[in-house]
């Protein structure tokens, strides 16, 4: 070994590396051998160093050793055992290099100390339901040239576009999975597939099978931020990308795909690696999760959100309680992610019979003691203008005969298959965009919006487009009237669930008027007033919310969302409102632009038209001081209809 080193023993309970201001710790697991250690590469030259592990750093078959003055800037490193060299499962990152016995990966360390990285104390978190995540490919995101900006298909491209998120509302980044994985050679970049020895992108693809892993979903160094996606310090790119968005008031998810190869105690580090060392708030797990209860009920991550399915909360729920009396991690950090609402509104939209009952039970259901998202697209399937646009999937382009991906898509071209210049189709597809993207927003829990869904992003027809590096997966940026029209609604879709807390519920609603406010928390409403049709054949529904229910600065204020989906247009009751109060309408899905500029007077105060496929919102609050003999009278209705809420049995 150099002299330049200094190695002692270190008492490490796992794996892994850990960098310290005067050197860095190594810990790796070896069984059956006599001669293992560590092979250091100096960066500038490739000279190489090799440091054996001696027998008294052993405890079990866990080696661990510190060596003293190593610069994690300036060294990379490999392991051996006897005559077999190989890369650390554990490394932060790998860079491609070529050694005088040819191309290899080597092993970087993680560039600081980490005595020296902020207390990840995740601070007090908004409520589930105040949030708004946005779903995108770390690399997809800003990889077109549409995107326009500097470092494209980076994390610092998606640091560029920090401004646009917060201004369609955003709060959370949910990110596919964004670490290296094992190699691949459709994995390398141009440098590293001329090093190893590949003459095109081509060449390369042909002989991984002639496909991108575009969703980078596999076995994979889980504790390495992916290369290709940073402008070349992955380390630090995603580090600073984590900060800003922090800075901006957005968290940072990341789906975390863990094979079978991937042991628990993998699982468990992972997880606690990246809250550690890059402070992000939380994880989607997906995969063979072993063991997924360890993981949720770990003391350094009950601060920590996680997204996963099928998981037994109402067995936690009764847990949870005793849990919290005891000191114990809580489950409100966790939060179900399935596809309950995406289907049901897929159904309700396209106007199918026998949904509106199961759709509105739905909708307004709020989560106890946890978290529930909803969407109506994710990453997998049909994007939101692709939904509106083909009944069939389109995946030719994959190389599968088009048999890959889901065939039941609930989706309805609007009388056309593919793009269409026709006027009225072009109309109804851009008010079914807006219908889904109003439901989605003002359904109770916390709404999920896929990534170029705000502007008519478009993927041709594919459904499944997880080898498609290029612009059929990236997200399209370019600018159309369409587009603009979507964005601007999105934005105002956004601001409003913001303003008007009752959409944001923290406790379920009673369907009653608990308070005496004089309306129920929230009701239901037909061709008559408290007294809704959820007949199979229905499809209009009004619902109305008492702002004095909402969770923050609680209002005297109504708000009815006038619903339908039927091809025709229908009329729905509006209840009385107290004398002084008067019903306007805010925003129509009929209309271009939908949001009015100033709320209209609703001209008949008892009934809403709401034309075919649109919704209709309108809010009545106090415009002036009634007379008193005007107040005993409203009075008087309010309490009726507050009865005849009671007795809707919902």
């Amino acid at each position: 070994m150099a002299k330049e080193f200094e190695t002692t023993a270190a008492h490490c309970v796992s794996p892994g590396t850990v960098t310290e201001r005067d050197g860095v710790v190594f810990s790796k697991v070896f069984r059956d051998t006599k001669d293992c250690g560590v092979i250091l590469y100096h960066l500038p030259d490739l000279r190489e160093v090799k440091v054996p592990f001696p027998g008294e750093y052993r405890c079990g078959s866990l080696y661990s050793m510190k060596i003293r003055g190593l610069d994690p800037s300036e060294w990379g490193y490999r392991y051996y055992r006897d005559d077999e060299i190989f890369e650390d499962p554990y490394a932060r990152e790998v860079l491609s290099v070529k050694l005088k016995d040819g191309p290899a990966n080597i092993c970087k360390l993680f560039p600081y100390p980490e005595e020296e990285l902020p207390f990840n104390h995740n601070g007090e978190k908004s409520a589930w339901s105040d949030r708004v995540i946005y779903v995108c490919h770390a690399k997809g995101f800003t990889a077109s040239k549409t995107s326009r900006v500097q470092h494209r298909g980076t994390f610092a491209g998606i640091m560029e576009k920090i401004p646009y998120l917060k201004k369609i509302g955003v709060t959370a980044i949910e990110l596919l999975p964004c670490y290296e994985l094992f190699p691949q050679t459709h994995d390398l970049s141009i440098e590293e597939l001329v090093l190893s020895g590949h003459d095109s992108v081509q060449d390369a693809k042909e002989q991984a099978g002639g496909k991108d892993n575009y969703w980078n979903f596999g076995t994979g160094r889980y504790f390495a931020p992916k290369r290709s996606y940073s402008c070349g310090e992955p380390q630090k790119e995603f580090l600073e990308l984590v900060q800003k968005l922090h800075e901006n008031g957005i968290y940072v998810y990341l789906q975390m795909f863990f094979s079978e190869q991937a042991a628990a105690r993998t699982q468990l580090q992972a997880c606690r690696f990246y809250v550690t060392h890059y402070q992000v708030d939380g994880f989607h797990l997906k995969g063979d999760i072993r063991r997924l209860d360890e993981i949720a009920s770990d003391p350094l991550l009950a601060d920590t959100d996680l997204f996963y399915y099928d998981f037994p909360y109402e067995d936690l729920q009764k847990e949870d309680r005793r849990n919290i009396a005891a000191g114990k991690p809580s489950i409100r950090h966790l939060c179900e992610y399935r596809d309950t609402f995406e289907k049901l509104a897929r159904k309700f939209v396209k106007s199918d019979d026998n949904v509106l009952r199961p759709f509105v039970k739905e909708f307004v259901t709020v989560p106890a003691e946890h978290g529930a998202v909803h969407y109506v697209t994710n990453y997998e399937g049909f994007t939101l203008n692709d939904l509106v646009s083909y009944n069939y999937k389109h995946n030719e382009e994959n190389g599968e005969n088009n048999q890959d991906g889901a065939n039941d898509n609930d989706s309805w071209n609007c009388g056309v298959e593919g793009p269409s210049f026709k006027r009225e189709i072009r109309f109804l597809r851009n008010r079914q965009m807006r219908n889904f993207m109003a439901l989605n927003l003002l359904a109770q829990g916390t709404p999920v919006i896929t990534a170029g869904d705000e502007r008519c992003n478009s993927q041709g027809g594919n459904n499944n487009v997880y080898c498609q590096d290029n612009e059929t997966g990236w997200m399209n940026w370019r600018e159309t009237v369409d587009g603009k029209e979507l964005l601007n609604f999105t934005e105002k879709m956004t601001q409003f669930r913001k303003e008007h807390a009752v959409f944001r519920m923290r406790v379920p609603f009673k369907f009653s008027d608990y308070r005496s406010t004089g309306f129920p928390d929230v009701s239901f409403h037909g061709r008559e007033a408290w007294k809704p049709d959820f007949a199979g054949y229905s499809h209009t529904v009004g619902v109305l919310y008492n702002e004095e229910y909402a969770p923050e600065n609680p209002t005297k204020t109504l708000v009815y969302v006038a619903i339908n989906m039927h091809w025709h247009n229908q009329q729905l009751a509006v209840p009385s409102v107290p004398a002084g109060y008067r019903w306007r309408v805010v925003m129509d899905t009929f209309e271009e632009p939908a949001f009015l500029a100033e709320p209209e007077l609703l001209k008949d105060q008892r009934h809403v038209f709401v034309k075919g496929r649109s919704v209709r919102i309108l809010i009545a609050k106090k415009e002036f001081e009634p007379e008193k003999a005007a107040k005993g009278t409203a009075g008087k209705k309010a309490s009726a209809g507050k009865k005849a809420a009671d007795a809707q049995g919902f």
